[in-house]
């Protein structure tokens, strides 16, 4: 035994000796393992006197995407909001236009006003007493993982009327994500509708487009789609365009902006033959949204698109959708769509129009 001892104590002290730096480096393992942990020290001044605690998300539509630790990530509605103090990055998009970049570290002495901290290259930092009704969008530009930074909607409605023995199905989803600079979007509509005496029709749009802010509330805006719509004896349209326009109002509540561009579009019709086209593409959409719950949300979005290289054809496409919030984040739809070609495929006609009712979920 006591030579066993003897044998185990110089082997004993020397581990006693290399504990600190054993310690030590488990303490540096553990904090690459385990990735720090952003400081949630946003503070949120509600009308109500409350204080919040948290991490500014993003201003957008009128609401305030704030993280919390106790309650997770909630929307305010902007108005109910007196100020704000953050220490993080940001960008302010104002309704004249403007773009300001900078920090916010104290709140404002005044209500409903956000003290911004600008630095400006080659210049001192110097504070912008913003008036918060002024401001239409916040972002953040220290952002985290780009999964964060998704939002998105998926909807299903089914129809069914008994004395024709006609059933509609529809799908609708919508994913997208916004920086400070541009914002992206990929929307899949489809429409199936079988009936007991005739044929089936399906209607479908698969489309992505990117959008690039510009000064002054312009944009510009690259999409592709594709569109399958049988009532229109269409098999398949294949479209690339780029649209420049602007934001002709922005404000709490309300959205309006037109643009002008071209696209060539491809077709491969019900008959077999094929077209193609340059067009020229003019568009406008409008949203106006209630930002107290229950939230409502109306859209309409118009395009019209007159050929450039076939004489006298023109084509359009419209929508209007109200969507209300049912509990947060479900929402009841009702929408109106209507398609136009007054030179449709053979055996084709020439409008496609339809109400669709369905339920969907936000995220």
């Amino acid at each position: 035994m006591i030579t066993l001892l003897q044998r185990l104590a110089p082997t004993t002290l020397t581990r006693s000796a290399e504990l600190p730096r054993l310690l030590a480096a488990g303490a540096a393992l553990s904090l690459l393992a385990f990735p720090a942990l952003a400081e949630k020290t946003d503070v949120v001044v509600l009308v109500n006197g409350d204080h919040i605690t948290g991490e500014v998300q993003e201003l957008a539509y009128g609401q305030l995407k704030f993280k919390t630790d106790h309650m997770g990530t909630i929307y305010i509605e902007w108005d109910k909001i007196v100020s704000l103090r953050t220490g993080q990055l940001l960008q302010l998009e104002l309704q004249d236009g403007r773009r300001l970049h900078g920090h916010a570290p104290e709140a404002s002495a005044q209500a409903h006003e956000l003290s911004l901290v600008q630095h400006e290259r080659g210049s001192e930092a110097a504070a912008v007493h913003v008036p918060m009704p002024d401001i239409v969008r916040i972002a953040t530009l220290e952002r985290g993982a780009w999964y964060d930074r998704l939002d998105g909607s998926v909807s299903v409605g089914y129809n069914f009327t008994a004395a024709s023995e006609v059933e509609v199905f529809n799908l609708a989803a919508s994913i997208g994500s916004r920086t400070q600079l541009r914002q992206w979007t990929v929307s899949l509509d489809a429409q199936l509708t079988d009936q007991s005496e005739g044929d089936s029709s399906q209607r479908a749009t698969l489309a992505g487009a990117l959008e690039r802010f510009l000064p002054n509330r312009y944009y510009y805006e690259t999409m592709v789609g594709f569109t399958r719509n049988q009532e229109l004896g269409l098999d398949l349209r294949s479209l690339v365009g780029m649209t420049f326009g602007r934001y002709l109002r922005q404000q709490q509540g309300m959205e309006w902006r037109a643009g002008a561009g071209l696209a060539a579009s491809a077709e491969n019709a019900s008959d077999g033959s094929r077209r193609e086209s340059i067009e020229a593409q003019l568009g406008t959409s409008f949203r106006m949204f209630r930002l107290d719950s229950p939230k409502t949300d109306i859209t309409l979005v118009l395009t019209l698109l007159p050929s450039l290289t076939e004489s006298g054809r023109v084509r359009g496409e419209g929508s209007l959708a109200v969507r209300h919030e049912v509990v947060s984040d479900l929402f009841f739809e009702i929408s109106l769509y209507n398609s136009y070609d007054n030179e449709p495929a053979a055996g084709g006609t020439s409008n496609d129009w339809g109400i669709v009712t369905s339920l969907g979920y936000t995220f």
